[in-house]
């Protein structure tokens, strides 16, 4: 009869967790000179719509780059003014995702989800092996933060990315609406312009403004701080024709006065699926026919434009999301599927400008 050896078991307990101020670390998807995890300098305050400022607090499209070779990430967070919003989840509006640089590619880790209170504190992950890893931490979308933390084993190191992955020398920079600024995806590296970044490897800076993308120059002004490599303008969903027609070609003209050359990329409004269903009327706002009264504004814009300029490119929303009517939450917001359709389209036409 065989004997079973005892063993004794090392009781080790649980690992501490020591806090470090995120701030230290690589911030990226931010124009130059703002203010921490903010999307607009302070200078534009009183330069900016009202609107346009308050949602320039939100820290859509920002990110932190760190390494370490912790077991474990906790993420420590406060926020401005915890708003819960119908149809976004709490994640994407006010938690965090993160992603770890493995062969070669971004690879998705897990969420920091928020706890309904404006003071959260969250475990991303626990139990990984203690190999240096270089990691992305998207921050929320739809709400602005006061301070952010994060944790890791004590003992354990972190530091700025070891490795550079995601060049920030000329950044991709997208001007548009909530689409753009991320409603509503289930969590914020689902958005398209997120998906673009880890795509190519390129900071993406992300100014969408709910409700409130209008082609404004007061806009491409700080757009043209960052020295882009591209421009995207998606605001036509929420510019009315005349809006489109009169501020449209200011900042057009605006970007050709400081560089003649940054490709610029109109896109249209997606068609509204209850669009299909509503009485026409070119009067009310979302209609087929109001939609289609943007749109053709906007390639009349181009069409004068394109006659002048050589690199500025037009984006048919016809294919952008597809046709089976299964991409929004809400009939105009990009569900996690919309998003992902929208950046495969724009992948490709942007592919075929920065690498031609």
């Amino acid at each position: 009869m065989s004997v079973i050896k005892k063993e004794k078991i090392k009781y080790t307990g649980s690992i501490s967790t020591v806090f470090y101020d995120a701030s230290k670390f690589e911030i990226i998807g931010q124009l130059p000179n703002t203010e921490t995890y903010d999307r607009l300098p302070l200078i534009s305050k009183n330069k900016v719509r009202k609107p346009v400022w308050a949602l320039s607090e939100n820290s859509a499209g920002i990110s932190i780059r760190f390494s370490s070779n912790t077991s474990s990430i906790k993420i420590r967070w406060k926020l401005k003014n915890n708003i819960n919003a119908p149809n976004m989840t709490p994640i994407v509006s006010k938690g965090l995702d993160l992603y770890a640089y493995t062969d070669n590619k971004w690879q998705f880790v897990g969420v920091a989800k928020p706890e309904d209170t404006f003071q959260n504190e969250a475990i991303v992950i626990e139990g990984m092996d203690t190999i240096n890893r270089e990691y992305l931490l998207n921050l929320p979308l739809y709400d602005g933060i006061k301070s952010l933390e994060i944790g890791i084993d004590k003992g354990a190191s972190i530091n700025k990315p070891s490795k550079e992955i995601i060049d920030t020398s000329h950044p991709i920079v997208f001007y548009g609406t909530s689409i753009t600024q991320g409603a509503s995806a289930s969590r914020p590296g689902l958005t398209y312009p997120a998906l673009l970044e880890r795509h190519f490897n390129k900071e993406v800076i992300n100014l969408g403004f709910s409700g409130n993308g209008r082609f404004e120059k007061e806009i491409a002004e700080y757009i043209m701080t960052a020295n882009p490599s591209v421009i995207i303008l998606d605001c036509t969903p929420n510019s009315p024709a005349d809006t489109i027609i009169k501020n449209l070609p200011k900042t057009i003209d605006y970007i050709n006065s400081i560089n003649d050359t940054v490709p610029i990329i109109l896109v249209e409004s997606i068609m509204r699926d209850f669009a299909f269903f509503k009485k026409d009327d070119k009067t009310v706002f979302g209609t087929m026919s109001s939609i289609n009264e943007q749109n053709n504004a906007l390639n009349e814009v181009y069409e004068r434009r394109k006659m002048t300029r050589k690199n500025i490119f037009y984006i048919n929303s016809e294919n952008l999301i597809g046709k089976d009517h299964e991409a929004t939450i809400d009939g105009t917001h990009f569900n996690d599927l919309g998003h992902y359709r929208a950046y495969k389209f724009l992948r490709d036409k942007i592919k075929k400008i920065i690498s031609p």
